[in-house]
């Protein structure tokens, strides 16, 4: 793959640069066949920073030796690549993020893994170092048993394994401070930051100022809600607190000016009509100014939005909306002075589209020119030195992972740095192809089809892959390993944004509410309908796949629709709706109660109507079921219940069960087991060797 080719652009930018082909076109055939561990690996690079003076770079990377993610913090130099220090994480913590605080010193927050479908936060703890391994500490949080970190040197030029690491020291606080976020991190190298967080000793959410070298807390405000966060301005003080109340999950918001002791007022009328399940309306960051804010919120068609309020008139000046879609992206400026400014929104009617905001701004000349130079793939400023004038820049697409690139902006010259998965190649990967249909009752749905690459798009064996959530989440454009890993072995995948999936406004996701085993379905249906009758999908050679509520929809579509299935696999999947109010951890939360009663509901025939656990005797395909043990959001009941009442009905299956997995298999030997098996299954039901002989329907209909 080349490496160093450049481009001319209009605005003069040079660009050594990894280019993807071009979607219009069929990728090339691969020559053989990629290893599902290339797939499925962790990312052996997922995040890199560059420090305010340019000096260093810092990454997160994977345990090369385990394989399991974001696991050391490695700090090298950026001219000559090599590395300077690092560290590693406990066995049970992941890096979730971090900070440069000044030229010399990183800030690292944890996460605990919970699961490679559960988005992770952060756990309290708060690690420090300096870019020559010096002064290594933990500032906040408890003091695991085994402590942060093992010692794991190794030569300081070995910057392939990223893993020359300095034991963390611990630090026991006199009360302990637990990190929630950072809220300001000053620009003239100051030994203080402001985060977020929460002290052993109080109820409600608090900042503190914290000594990045000491550890020492100091307590600066105290929130007027009882849960959620704080959003700082550009000069560091605290404006606005965000949470529910804990005993019915109402929203609230409070505002302040910029004087400490400044009283709060109650803005929570801007969640005046918001639906309940409605996670993604509120505040974004103070604008530069320093007196508006921005707000991710509704617009009259019920999409998201980008808007900028004024908390003194309670006055919204719309920025940015769209009719169908929602933004999906907010992009802010990165270097200091500039880091409280949106740049541009993202919507993804199929491929991704920018919307500019603030034209003039040169960070924005600098973002459209690589969006351009990097055609057909999708370029994001992620860093920024001090002076703005050294960029670390992240490229991925549809068939490239990602990779990250050091741009400069004098010389406008973009140097490769780093691969997110080095063991794919984007040229032997599959075009994801945004697809439109129209549902039996006339609504218009969205989705995405990964062909083999090198075949032509006909009589394919298909795999429908619905997503999980469903609510607040869609398929996007962009780098899919399961739908690669797929299309790599010969079939094509459909993925649908059904009604009630995110990203299309809250009226289509709506939709969705108590209909989970209705018209959800039918939309699902309808799109393996819409790919037969394309002349896409061999009507006798399909077969559905899906993880979490995609889980639920694998046995519940099959049950509604018996004729289109050959096979169905359920990966950590709901199958009894009954189980969620009793034991799923969505419910330990007034909020997570209220947006289950909105979207759920909590009729017992109208769950059990629409739960596979009870019309096992409908499932007329053959099942895999793999789920873990330890998995709380979706608990290993639903699929012991379903194993149970397929036995009562005579009904066979596969299962691969983990004792020590949770939602979602974490451990990388365990998704190439996952991956490995369900394809075997797969291709035993609907691959070149299977007999499908069958009728299938070509038409939709009810079901039964």
């Amino acid at each position: 793959m080349l490496r160093e080719l450049s481009l001319g652009l209009a605005l003069g930018l040079v660009c050594s640069s990894v280019l993807a082909a071009d979607a219009s076109a069929p990728a090339a055939a691969p020559a053989s066949l990629t290893p599902v561990e290339a797939f499925f690996s962790s990312y052996k690079v997922s995040s890199v920073q560059i420090s305010p003076n340019g000096k260093y770079l810092a990454l997160v990377v994977s345990d090369q030796a385990s394989g399991e993610a974001n696991k050391f913090l490695t700090i090298i130099g950026t001219d000559d690549r090599k590395v300077k220090a690092g560290f590693e994480v406990s066995a049970n913590q992941v890096i979730w993020y971090y900070w440069w605080a000044n030229d010399d010193r990183v800030l690292v927050a944890t996460s605990t893994q919970t699961g490679a479908f559960s988005i992770p936060s952060f756990d309290g703890a708060l690690y420090a170092i300096n870019v020559d391994g010096s002064q290594s500490l933990q500032l906040l949080g408890d003091i695991p048993d085994d402590g942060p970190t093992a010692d794991h040197p190794v030569a300081k030029d070995d910057a392939d394994n990223f893993t020359h690491v300095k034991k963390v020291e611990s630090k026991v606080p006199h009360v302990n401070h637990f990190f929630g976020g950072m809220l300001y991190i000053p620009h003239d190298g100051s030994h203080h930051v402001l985060v977020q967080g929460w002290s052993s000793d109080q109820q409600r959410r608090q900042t503190f100022d914290v000594d990045v070298y000491t550890g020492e807390a100091k307590d600066t405000v105290d929130s007027p809600l009882e849960n959620g966060g704080f959003v700082a301005d550009a000069d560091g003080h605290v404006r606005l607190a965000w949470g529910t109340r804990t005993s019915d999950g109402i929203r609230q918001l409070f505002y302040r000016d910029a004087v400490d002791s400044a009283p709060w007022k109650d803005l929570s009328s801007l969640y005046k009509g918001v639906d309940p399940a409605d996670y993604e309306t509120g505040p974004l960051r103070m604008a530069q100014d320093g007196k508006t804010f921005y707000w991710r919120g509704r617009t009259p068609d019920s999409t998201l939005g980008l808007f900028q309020v004024d908390p003194m008139d309670m006055s919204m000046k719309t920025l940015y909306s769209n009719p169908v879609f929602d933004a999906v992206l907010y992009i802010f400026g990165d270097y200091p002075g500039n880091d409280h400014k949106v740049l541009a929104v993202e919507t993804q009617p199929g491929l991704p589209e920018l919307h500019v905001i603030d034209a003039k701004d040169p960070e924005t000349t600098v973002l459209l020119a690589l969006r351009q130079a990097f055609a057909e793939q999708e370029a994001n400023i992620v860093s920024a030195t001090r002076d703005g004038a050294t960029m670390v820049v992240s490229v991925s697409s549809d068939r490239d992972p990602g990779d990250y690139y050091l741009f400069n902006v004098k010389t406008l010259k973009a140097d490769w740095l780093f691969s997110a998965l080095d063991r794919i190649d984007p040229d032997t990967m599959a075009a994801r192809q945004p697809i439109t249909l129209k549902s039996r009752d006339g609504l218009t749905l969205h989705g995405y089809l990964t062909a083999p690459p090198g075949k032509p798009q006909k009589d394919l064996p298909l795999i429908l892959l619905p997503h999980g959530g469903p609510h607040n989440v869609r398929d996007y454009w962009g780098w899919d390993p399961e739908a690669q890993f797929f299309a790599n072995r010969g079939y094509a995948v459909l993925q649908v944004n059904f009604r009630g999936s995110g990203g299309y406004g809250l009226k289509f996701q709506s939709l969705g509410y108590r209909n989970w085993g209705t018209t959800m379905q039918d939309d699902l249906a309808d799109a393996v309908l819409w790919a037969v009758q394309q002349g896409i999908a061999d009507p006798n050679r399909i077969c559905i796949y899906g993880g979490s509520y995609g889980g639920y929809a694998a046995l519940e579509n099959p049950i509604l629709y018996p004729q289109l299935y050959k096979c169905a696999v359920g990966y950590a999947g709901l199958y009894d709706l009954t189980l969620e109010d009793k034991y799923g951890d969505v419910h330990r939360s007034a909020d997570g109660r209220n947006y289950m009663e909105i979207v759920q509901g909590n009729d017992l025939a109208e769950l059990k109507r629409e739960s596979p656990v009870f019309n096992a005797d409908k499932i007329m395909v053959p099942v895999f079921i793999a789920y873990g043990g330890k998995d709380q959001r979706v608990v290993p009941d639903n699929a012991k219940e379903l194993m149970a009442a397929m036995d009562a009905a005579g009904k066979k299956y596969e299962v691969l069960f983990d004792p020590y997995e949770v939602h979602g298999f974490g451990k990388p030997e365990d998704r190439f087991e996952l991956y490995t098996r369900m394809l075997k299954f797969i291709d035993d039901h609907i691959g070149a060797a299977a007999n499908t002989t069958s009728a299938t329907a070509t038409k939709a209909t009810a079901p039964p």
